[in-house]
């Protein structure tokens, strides 16, 4: 649903959606196929440390293939992929790879509407001209403006607040960004 969202921007930026996969029907030689002769793979799915998940919870990417992505941009909104598969990422040529080290937490359905911008926000950069490093930055800020919301603004005094505060703080404190910072598409 968080990747639909991008779908006008990709083809408004001049970019073309090569594939649209969803990971709980994903399987490893979907990837393979997917990911050919594209500058950039966005993936919005489970992960662990060493992998990013698929149909049935199978591994879909992780060290043994993360190496088709050599020489593109990796977007990585799942949990804890940074902290293994990211760097595995980076010693096999992918150009950058942004993902979080943590879980990714944010209030089912979101229901104020602070998570699926604050997620996608970098990466309307990246496809609108940015960088990678822009990219991190934009969310990072977002992020940060989520923690706000829920702890000094208008979210404060909603039933959510305590947990849309930490969750957001949390997500921004595990945002990374490895690789080249000036990578664009």
């Amino acid at each position: 649903m968080w990747c639909s969202a991008l779908h006008p921007v990709i083809g408004g930026s001049g970019h073309e959606l090569t594939k649209d996969i969803y990971a709980s029907s994903a399987v490893r030689s979907t990837f393979s196929d997917a990911v050919g002769n594209a500058d950039c793979v966005l993936f919005f799915g489970h992960g662990s440390e060493t992998e990013l998940l698929g149909e049935r919870n199978v591994a879909l990417v992780d060290g043994m293939n993360i190496s088709m992505a050599a020489g593109k941009v990796f977007i990585a909104v799942a949990c804890s992929s940074a902290r293994v598969l990211g760097p595995v990422a980076i010693q096999n040529s992918v150009k950058s790879y942004l993902g979080f080290n943590g879980l990714l937490v944010w209030i089912h359905g979101d229901p104020n509407n602070q998570f699926q911008p604050a997620t996608t926000i970098g990466i309307r950069r990246l496809l609108l001209g940015g960088t990678t490093g822009d990219a991190r930055l934009k969310m990072f800020e977002a992020f940060g403006n989520a923690v706000d919301f829920y702890l000094n603004g208008t979210g404060r005094g909603t039933a959510n607040s305590a947990i849309g505060w930490l969750a957001a703080y949390w997500d921004q404190q595990h945002l990374v960004l490895l690789g080249d910072t000036k990578a664009a598409l």
